[in-house]
This record gives C-alpha cells, structure tokens and sequence, in this order.
C-alpha cells in the first residue's frame, strides 16, 4: 500500500507522456487530412457541378431531336385534316341521309342523295389519302425521333444509379463530420483540463473519422467520373 500511490503516480506520468508524444503526430496527420478532404471536397463539387449542367443540356437536346421536323409534319397532318374537313362531314351526312331515306321508304330522296354523295366521292378518297399520308410521315417521323432520342435515354439511364450511391455516401459523410464534431468537443474539453490522454483518444477519433470521410469522397470522386463518361457517351449520341 504504502508503495502503490507512487507507483500509480509514476503510471499516471508514463501515460501523460506517452499520449504528449503522440499528439504531436495525430495532430499533423489531422491536419494534413482536413486540408486534402477540404480541397477533394471542392474538386468533387466543381465535377458534379458540370457534370448536372451537361446531363441538363444533353436531357434538353433529347426533347428537340427533330423538334422542327416534327413541328412541321405535325403541322401540316393537322392542316390536311382541317382542310378537309366540311368535305368528309358532308360525305357522311349524305350517306346518313340517304340511309335514313331508304328506312322511310322513300327511293327518290334516297337515289338523289347518293347521286350527290357518289358525285364527290373521289375527292373524299382523295383527301382521305392525303390526310393519311401526312398523318403517317408524321407518325413515322415521330417514331425514328423516338428511337434516336432512346439510344441516349438507355445510356443516361446509368446516372441514376450512381447519384443514388453518391447521396447515399453523402449521407455516410454528414455522419462522420458529426461523430468528428463531438469528438472535437471532448478534445478541447481535455485540452483545457490538462488531459493529454484524453485528448490524444479524442484526436485519434477525429483523426479516423477524416479518414473515413476521405475514402468516402474517393468513392464519390470514381462515380462523379464514371458520370461523366456515360455523360461522353450519350452526347457522341445525339443526332448532329
């Protein structure tokens, strides 16, 4: 007993001067790692940031692959129809008529409304063939803007994954810089007791959480670069 107390004293000192010694190192490392975490940090930023821009440029060029063409066909499909329109409303109000006329009996009406109605029958096939014919190039105009626009959709398809892994690591990120804030805390609390073995554990958790988040921001680094390669990809697609 009468030995224990200095021999506890001396313990006590053995490990105030083991954690002295490695704060020293532990505080370089933390250094080093804030400052290449912070500077990664911007360089994933800027990435992303012209990574969104381009996927929104290239999203925009999909909606107007052969917008004016479209715009045109369409135009004039729907003009075809217009036009035609009271001739193929009178073709059918006269069969209508000569229908309802053949009911009651009556040849005479019946005979003259398909006299009037055969009368005009070859313009109303006309016109049928000229509103399908617009309405056709329309739709098979519309059909290969749709494939084109799909070989870029089914490449840009692959965004969408990484974004969810990069969200997802973000959050794992927002984690360890608060598990590093509260172990801050404590260090600075053990700094201002005195407590260099305190403080030398709290410093190695902090230290450890910036490691954590470094490898955490080499992950995004990777997918923000797989990004935009597939982003390469879709726009070599587009139609020139």
């Amino acid at each position: 007993m009468i030995l224990s107390g200095p021999a506890m004293t001396s313990a006590a000192n053995s490990d105030w001067d083991t954690a002295i010694a490695g704060i020293g190192q532990l505080h370089d490392a933390f250094s080093a790692l804030e400052l290449e975490n912070k500077t990664e940090k911007l360089r994933i930023q800027e990435l992303s940031r012209q990574n969104n821009a381009k996927l929104k440029s290239i999203q925009t060029s999909v909606q107007q692959i052969d917008k004016t063409k479209l715009d045109q066909l369409k135009s004039q499909a729907e003009l075809a129809q217009k036009k035609y329109a009271p001739l193929l409303t009178e073709y059918a109000e006269l069969g209508k008529k000569a229908a309802e006329a053949r009911k009651r009996k009556d040849g005479k009406s019946a005979l003259l409304y398909d006299l009037k109605r055969n009368r005009i029958k070859a313009s109303v096939t006309n016109a049928r063939s000229e509103i399908k014919s617009r309405q056709d190039a329309y739709a098979s105009a519309k059909k290969q803007a749709t494939a084109k626009a799909k070989v870029v959709k089914d490449i840009l398809a692959g965004i969408q994954p990484l974004k969810k892994q990069v969200t997802a690591e973000n959050s794992h990120i927002t984690g360890r810089n608060q598990a590093k804030t509260a172990a801050e805390k404590r260090y600075k609390a053990a700094v201002k007791e005195g407590n260099a073995v305190s403080a030398a554990a709290e410093l190695k958790i902090m230290v450890e959480e910036l490691q954590r988040i470094r490898d955490s921001q080499t992950k995004i680094m990777q997918w923000e670069k797989a990004m935009k390669e597939i982003l390469r990809r879709a726009e070599v697609k587009l139609p020139s």
